[in-house]
């Protein structure tokens, strides 16, 4: 933040008696005399540098002529802003003439004649090519004094409202950069910036310049007729002024104009009595000028001195290079713009957030944390990260040896779980078989009856032959052939069974697949028969052989058929033909399928059919269908279940074809 320290010199102007209007005519003669003395000082300053200057012809002179106090604070700033521009623009040297009329805190028909006399004769003889006129004031005094004091400069004026700017007829050497001072859009700010605003004081000075900015404001506040009560606190004394401020209830915003006179036509400074009047104040207060910032206004649609100064310095410069001024003309307003005091925000406790987008924020505090908050999160992160890490390392690490320990314990104890479990699934597939084996026995009885049954008659027959007196010898010869190959028949089917139940390795050999689905029928025809079920089997030609454990597959087809009969044999509402299809599935593999119509496998269940002990029967042990994949499994090949379309379920799985 910038602070500028005015510095007090003893001037006649401000050495005024107390009692103004007694002493009218005292006051003239010492503003006369102050102004005699500041023009004397300002000749001998200038007196050479004017002297060198005539030799040399590529100097180029511009007097700054201010209308206000020399050290009030937007002056200023704005004065630095021009210099520089010119310097920095220009393009031949330039020589600086400053003439200050301070006629915003004393009034201008005192001694405006005297003033002019006093600069003409100042400036008799040195020819000034710019004259930059500091508010309306000096440009008014600028235009009316051209021809006598400063024949054929060009005037470039800056700080004049647009408002003022439209009252008056410009020549066309006669340019600048005209401001636009809005209290509309500041009294907008403030009310958004407290919601619960109900009234709005305006404070505003006597002097001329008072007078006009408080038209614009007045202006301002018809536009926002009845959305709030008005109090004027104009023509008051500054003190009573800082009295009626201190008065105001809270639900006040206070808009403050300028004050270069008070009530009682004493001279102020502006920027000082807002000092007073925000000491005091229980509201927050707006306004629209720069310099007010920083020392109590909190926010206000603002226009930037250091950017009228510069912008005005521009055209100087133009001027000077050789640019014709009629066709530069007057400027568009250095636009403002939203402008709040952090300090004041906090102070009045408002929400940052309620501020427009765009709104730039002075005098904010940067901690330690807002400069280097990212660096701080990076050290934190690392830091955080490697705390993390270690004391992750460090549970793992305890973690681990207890793991190791448990895994030590575990280790046996499963190598005696595994040892069980292997011997149970041994017993259990065991007992499957002969249930399965039971369920043919009645099949395998009726089938190796039949062979009993022809070997007794061909006994009998051969019994015949020989106690007959006839030679029978080749008839007994062929009847005992009969009996000799009926009893192979009955010793095949007794080591099928044998086989079927101590059956444990698998022995792929090429087979037929046909002729396995073709003797599971013929072996449980007798329990097809009693059940009333119907086998169709169909199948898609002559396939080629496939690698398969005869007894194991034909095990598998008994137990898929076994649970279809289950299923569609057990009520007359379903359809009794069970459908078997082989089919060549790719050039690797054949496709068996046994298909019913019954009431199928509910959605629910369908994920858990090949899990062991999983039954839909209350008198199953659930192990048919997880022997049956894993003989598949066994074979290379695949078992599944699919839904039927048209009701039931479909058991599918493949055998390798032993060409592949």
């Amino acid at each position: 933040m910038q602070f500028i320290t005015k510095s007090h010199k003893l001037n006649p102007l401000t050495a005024l008696h107390p009692s103004w209007n007694q002493v009218v005519a005292g006051i003239k003669r010492a503003t006369i005399a102050g102004f005699l003395m500041m023009v004397a000082l300002s000749v001998l300053v200038t007196d050479t540098s004017a002297q060198a200057q005539e030799t040399d012809g590529a100097s180029r002179r511009v007097v700054i002529l201010n209308g206000t106090d020399p050290y009030l604070p937007a002056f200023l700033a704005l004065d630095s802003a021009l210099r520089e521009a010119i310097r920095m623009e220009s393009r031949v040297p330039v020589d600086f003439y400053a003439e200050t009329l301070d006629m915003y805190r004393f009034p201008q028909k005192l001694f405006d004649h005297d003033v002019a006399a006093l600069l003409r004769k100042k400036y008799h003889g040195l020819k000034i090519d710019v004259v930059v006129a500091d508010a309306t004031i000096a440009l008014d005094f600028a235009r009316r004094y051209r021809a006598e004091i400063w024949p054929d400069a060009v005037i470039v004026f800056n700080s004049m409202p647009t408002s003022s700017l439209r009252e008056r007829s410009l020549d066309p050497h006669t340019i600048g950069v005209p401001v636009q001072l809005e209290f509309g859009p500041t009294l907008d700010l403030a009310l958004q910036l407290r919601p619960a605003t109900q009234k709005v004081a305006i404070v505003a000075g006597t002097a001329d310049p008072d007078r006009k900015h408080l038209l614009l404001a007045q202006a301002a506040l018809e536009q926002a007729a009845g959305r709030f009560d008005i109090q004027y606190l104009v023509g008051l004394t500054l003190a009573e002024t800082v009295t009626a401020v201190q008065g105001l209830l809270a639900d006040t915003v206070v808009l403050y104009t300028t004050m270069f006179r008070d009530g009682a036509d004493a001279p102020q400074v502006p920027r000082d009595a807002l000092k007073r009047i925000v000491a005091v104040s229980r509201v927050p207060v707006f306004g629209v000028f720069e310099t007010y910032l920083g020392d109590g206004i909190v926010a206000g649609s603002i226009t930037s001195y250091g950017t009228q100064g510069r912008r005005t310095g521009e055209l100087v410069a133009r001027v000077l290079n050789g640019e014709d001024p009629s066709a530069i003309g007057v400027q568009a307003p250095v636009a403002p713009h939203c402008i709040a005091d952090w300090r004041q925000l906090r102070h009045w406790d408002i929400d940052e957030r309620r501020l427009p987008a765009d709104c730039e924020v002075r005098f904010k505090e940067v901690t330690l944390w807002d400069r280097y908050y990212r660096q701080v999160l990076a050290v934190l992160a690392v830091v955080l990260m490697q705390t993390v890490l270690i004391i992750v390392l460090m549970l793992n690490y305890r973690r681990l040896q207890r793991a190791q320990v448990a895994l030590a314990d575990e280790y046996g104890r499963r190598i005696q779980a595994e040892s069980f479990a292997t011997l149970l699934c041994a017993r259990l597939a065991r007992f499957s078989k002969e249930r399965s084996l039971g369920a043919m026995a009645t099949s395998i009885s009726h089938e190796i009856n039949q062979p009993l049954i022809a070997i007794k008659n061909y006994t009998q027959a051969a019994k015949q032959r020989l106690q007959s007196h006839f030679d029978h010898k080749p008839k007994v010869i062929e009847l005992l052939g009969k009996i000799e190959a009926q009893a192979e028949r009955a010793g095949a089917i007794t080591q099928r069974i044998r086989s079927l139940v101590n059956a444990s390795d698998v022995q792929l050999l090429p087979i037929s697949p046909g002729l396995l689905i073709e003797e599971v029928i013929r072996v449980m025809e007798s329990e097809i028969e009693r059940r009333g079920c119907d086998i169709a089997y169909e199948s898609a030609g002559d396939l080629p052989a496939v690698f398969a454990d005869a007894l194991q597959v034909q095990l598998v087809l008994v137990n898929l058929l076994q649970n279809a009969m289950q299923s569609v044999c057990s009520s007359d509402q379903y359809d009794k033909h069970i459908f078997i299809d082989l089919d060549p599935l790719n050039d690797q593999e054949a496709q068996i399928s046994v298909a019913d119509r019954g009431p199928g496998v509910p959605p629910n269940q369908a994920a858990d059919l090949f899990e062991p002990f999983y039954s839909s029967t209350s008198g199953g042990m659930g192990m048919g269908l997880a022997i049956s994949q894993a003989i598949i499994d066994a074979h290379g090949g695949r078992l599944w279940y699919e839904p039927n379309l048209t009701g039931g379920a479909i058991f599918r799985f493949t055998l390798r074809i032993a060409d592949s």
